[in-house]
């Protein structure tokens, strides 16, 4: 996906964008890091059915972690 279809695709809500700007602050990660979260939020917001506009914090969550588990920050 690049960067048109993500924001079309794979759009936060305000809370969304919330979780996702401290994940940024706390971990300090890339706009590459960023793109990646992206699409793994996506893909698991497609295995649960949700819908194709907006994905919702839950679907956030667990990519961020799997990123800080990644960058070691998560023991």
């Amino acid at each position: 996906m690049n960067g048109e279809e993500l924001r079309r695709y794979a759009g936060l809500d305000r809370e969304g964008r919330k979780l996702l700007q401290l994940a940024f602050e706390t971990l300090g990660l890339s706009a590459h890091a960023y793109n990646r979260i992206v699409k793994v939020a996506r893909t698991i917001a497609d295995l649960a059915g949700a819908e194709q506009s907006r994905s919702r914090p839950p679907m956030w969550r667990k990519p961020i972690r799997y990123r800080a588990l990644d960058r070691g920050v998560v023991g």
